[in-house]
């Protein structure tokens, strides 16, 4: 199974409201293009907090690893929002993987979650730290797998995942 591939989480944007975003910032800084994402977050806007964020990586690349907990907090939300997933969450493709593979997706999300003092990071972690909650305890996650596979979200996320070819979100881009 695969995370919900980027064309799936953002049938719904609005491409006027980007277009706008992206021209109103064009002749923004970086930083000014980051701190507009943190405001967009603010008021619930994820999707153009992605492309201002986004915007703000393009204008400076030097400053990648200072953006990218940004980046990966707001798309953490938007899987969250979007899914409904705790798999999806922490990014993993595989239902079935085992507790290895699951902490060490943890522990990479995690840490890189971290490392950036922001509203948004800060609750894609308590996001984050839930999804492990519920996968790392047998018990737990018996019992979520038991209601995703049974849920009809679920059975409509594998059949929209399922008919798209490109590639599956990768939270470390």
């Amino acid at each position: 199974m695969l995370l919900p591939p980027m064309k799936y989480l953002f049938n719904d944007i609005d491409h006027e409201a980007v277009k706008s975003l992206l021209g109103k910032l064009s002749k923004e800084d970086d930083e000014f293009c980051k701190n507009k994402a943190e405001e967009l977050f603010k008021q619930q806007n994820i999707d153009m907090a992605i492309c201002s964020i986004k915007l703000a990586i393009f204008k400076n690349p030097k400053r990648i690893q200072t953006y990218r907990p940004y980046f990966k907090a707001y798309v953490v939300h938007k899987i969250a929002s979007k899914v409904n997933n705790w798999y999806a969450v922490l990014g993993i493709q595989d239902l079935t993987a085992g507790i290895d593979d699951i902490k060490k997706q943890y522990n990479h999300l995690a840490s890189a979650l971290r490392s950036c003092p922001s509203v948004a990071v800060e609750s894609a972690l308590r996001l984050v730290n839930v999804a492990w909650a519920v996968l790392s305890q047998p018990k737990l996650r018996e019992a979520y797998d038991n209601q995703l596979f049974n849920s009809s979200e679920f059975l409509e996320y594998v059949s929209l995942s399922s008919s798209y070819s490109e590639a599956a979100i990768q939270c470390n881009t």
